[in-house]
């Protein structure tokens, strides 16, 4: 029978049931072809057990296993499934189904996805339309722009590494401190020890205008991207490493991957990022020394809040070698301090042009700085309907923060040559003095600041700038994301994944090491219940008892008392040692479990 022909309203049976899913499903994954390869021969394929259970096999990828008990056992739990209600789902679903899927994707197609981000939808949709989303808060800016000045830091009376949050009104709105992240360093693996504490050390020399180009898009991401039940979402270096349009590195023609040496400079800045801790207010923003960091000074500044909240890093590791290549991608998350410019109904959103990724923070930093502060006056001033509204010389001066090592006539020269820069890159629409400037005055002594600083001069957005701020931007934005759905299948981060390491980092909390190890045998254990039934211990007889439950490893792990890593490593049988105390836990479910379907 052909699919097409199969009625929409038709129950149907196992063998078909696994047609429509896949079926209606692979329209989210055509850009990855080898999962819809594997997917279709399971789909079409029947094995012996499978005929006779009507039950997914072992012989069947987790991923597609996952994907049939998503629809069978949580989207319509003891209901007949019909075509048409898949359709539906589907429809309704895709973004979650994604998710759900993504830890199975990384497990079982390392070399294809392991430097896939879940982001990749919303990067492509910025890079088509140009432009990001950003709070247009006048504290969000200034909390963004302490992380590109390094040079003001100074050494206060405390010892620490400290700085004024000033706004262009010369007003005092807090100070900046840095802490050390709330990691338990102690017991991470010897490699992501080094490499974390590699990222955390070389704070202070990371602030810079990059690291604001990350506080923009880790923030923007967090507003349209799903985030899991503790409010993280997953960055990848790669979200970073497309905006900036960096060239991936190439042999024979054909292009590889970014460079390792692209990949840290981002992630050290994201852990720049999670070591700034913010009081604003009458309160003060601090940076400290970590290595001088106290429990009583951590004490001391305990109403501070740090920016941004780091869960779960991902190491990857080289497959062949199994030496650490570096951090991918991070769990992160703004705080409160943050949140209330990125949600709620008194957040001001408006567009930030991907022009300022593009920007060096070497050689553009004068641009980066002037793009973002013209996009936040924008939004200001398309509310108060006062576009043309002239902005000092001075202001602007202030704003790109030129080297002191140029004179007058260079910086007259780069400052009009910046403004055409940005005309001709669409990121202002155009702009002029808003009288003929009298070229007599110019070089004479004094003329910068008693002349010329204090013209004014008129930049215009483009249109499309003036018509998106006009609107309520990201009301309805945010990726609708079954939550339920997320903590019944309980898949939202991935299990186990082969040369990879997802790290838990949590204050005061134990840290979960994940580690890819070499197959070992797993000891048949043979186990007798009260009723003399006689129960085998062996990752073969967890599987099937968790296939014919039609639940999922984490939560069979959760039912057990164990982490879902460890039984899937169990389950793989690549676990180093035996463990008496989980055996004897997944002995104790497994009688519960047979006990249950004979009463």
């Amino acid at each position: 029978m052909e699919y097409e022909s199969i009625p929409g309203h038709l129950i149907l049976p196992y063998k078909l049931l696994k047609i429509a899913i896949y079926e209606e499903s692979k329209s989210l994954f055509e850009d990855r072809p080898y999962i819809l390869q594997t997917w279709k021969r399971d789909a079409y394929h029947l094995t012996e057990r499978e005929i006779h259970h009507e039950t997914p096999s072992n012989e069947m990828s987790p991923s597609f296993r996952a994907l049939f008990f998503l629809f069978t056992q949580t989207i319509f739990f003891n209901q007949h499934v019909t075509k048409q209600m898949i359709q539906e789902a589907v429809t309704k679903h895709k973004d979650t189904i994604k998710i759900l899927l993504a830890g199975h994707f990384i497990q079982e197609f390392p070399e294809e996805e392991v430097k896939r981000s879940i982001n990749d939808e919303k990067i492509s949709e910025a890079l088509n339309r140009e432009y990001i989303y950003s709070s247009m808060d006048i504290d969000y800016h200034l909390m963004r722009d302490i992380v590109t000045k390094k040079k003001v830091f100074q050494e206060g009376e405390t010892g620490h590494m400290a700085t004024q949050i000033i706004d262009n009104r010369g007003k005092i709105r807090g100070l900046a401190e840095l802490r050390p992240h709330d990691t338990q360093v102690a017991e991470l693996s010897s490699d992501q020890q080094e490499m974390w504490l590699e990222l955390i050390e070389s704070t202070l020399s990371s602030l810079d205008e990059m690291t604001a180009d990350l506080f923009d898009l880790i923030t923007y991401l967090w507003m349209v991207t799903p985030k899991n039940r503790d409010g993280y979402i997953e960055f990848h270096s790669n979200d970073a490493l497309r905006l900036r349009n960096l060239k991936k590195r190439s042999s024979n023609g054909r292009e590889i991957d970014f460079r390792e040496e692209d990949r840290f400079n981002i992630m050290k800045r994201v852990a720049a990022l999670s070591s700034i801790w913010v009081s604003m207010g009458e309160q003060k923003i601090k940076v400290i020394n970590t290595q001088d960091m106290k429990d009583k000074e951590l004490y001391k500044f305990k109403d501070f809040q740090k920016m941004f909240e780091i869960g779960k890093i991902r190491v990857a590791y080289d497959k062949k070698t199994g030496e650490a290549k570096g951090i991918y991608a991070v769990q992160v998350k703004p705080t409160s301090v943050l949140t209330p410019y990125l949600e709620g109904p008194n957040r001001s959103i408006g567009l930030l042009d991907l022009k300022v990724f593009q920007y060096s923070h070497f050689t553009q930093r004068e641009q980066k700085r002037l793009t973002r502060y013209l996009n936040l006056q924008w939004k200001i001033r398309t509310v108060k309907r006062s576009l043309h509204q002239p902005f000092k010389v001075s202001t602007l001066l202030k704003v790109m923060d030129f080297s002191s090592r140029y004179n007058g006539v260079q910086i007259r020269d780069k400052f009009e040559g910046i403004l055409d820069e940005l005309q001709n890159d669409g990121v202002l629409k155009n702009w002029s003095y808003t009288e003929e400037i009298d070229e007599d005055k110019i070089g004479k002594r004094g003329w910068l600041k008693n002349y010329w600083e204090k013209l004014s001069i008129i930049l215009l957005p483009t249109d499309l700038v003036i018509k998106e701020n006009q609107k309520s931007l990201l009301e309805h934005a945010s990726t609708p994301i079954n939550q339920k759905m997320i903590e019944l299948t309980g898949q939202v981060t991935s299990e186990e994944v082969p040369f990879f390491e997802w790290t838990q980092q949590e204050t005061a909390a134990s840290t979960e090491t994940l580690t890819v190890s070499s197959e070992i045998k797993t000891e048949q254990q043979v186990f007798n219940l009260e009723d003399e039934v006689s129960i085998s211990l062996t990752p073969e007889t967890m599987r099937e008892t968790i296939d014919s439950l039609g639940m999922s490893i984490r939560q069979s792990a959760l039912e057990i008392g164990i982490a879902h890593t460890t039984l899937s490593r169990y389950i793989r049988r690549e676990n180093k040692r035996q463990n008496k105390n989980n055996d004897e836990k997944m002995l104790n479910w497994l009688k519960e479990k047979a006990k249950s379907k004979t009463l």
